[in-house]
């Protein structure tokens, strides 16, 4: 399969394009074929500086995705073949998005809205997470209180409004 993976830290010229084995399920797991992927600033922070990672390069960056189940583990239930999924695989370890399957748990994934498409749906789940835990886990919003979103046209800030 294909996949970009860097070798060193750095801009976007250590990405690169390159044929790497293709994973294959593990127990509690599922093996997607990626539709789409998508970028956040955790992306580029990790190409550039390494935060986060602590695996030997090479690696395949990228944790948020949607695509469909290509196979499950035998002891997952949640999830079967030709399902379309998206979700946030593997964060904070390694998502291997940027490629063209990857292995993920079934808590890191849910059915994709059959109204989203694959690119839709790949642009959702860290922006999603993040609007979700800054206005009810950080914030403690109730029912009937205001909230002021600043920089609503932003990732996160058009997912608050």
């Amino acid at each position: 399969m294909k996949a970009v993976r860097i070798h060193a830290f750095g801009g976007p010229e250590v990405l690169q394009y390159e044929d790497v084995p293709r994973p294959e399920p593990e127990p509690g797991t599922v093996l997607v074929q990626v539709h789409a992927a998508g970028i956040n600033p955790v992306d580029w922070k990790c190409r550039t500086h390494g935060m986060i990672i602590e695996r030997p390069l090479p690696i395949i960056l990228g944790w948020d995705i949607s695509g469909v189940v290509e196979a499950a583990a035998p002891d997952v239930t949640k999830f079967k073949a030709g399902d379309a999924v998206y979700g946030m695989a593997g964060f904070p370890d390694l998502g291997n998005a940027y490629a063209e399957y990857l292995v993920a748990k079934p808590e890191h994934l849910a059915l994709k809205p059959v109204n989203a498409s694959h690119i839709e749906a790949a642009s959702l789940p860290l922006v999603a997470l993040t609007s979700w835990q800054a206005i009810f886990d950080r914030g403690d919003i109730q029912a009937g209180q205001r909230v002021l979103i600043h920089a609503a046209a932003g990732g996160v800030g058009h997912i608050d409004v």
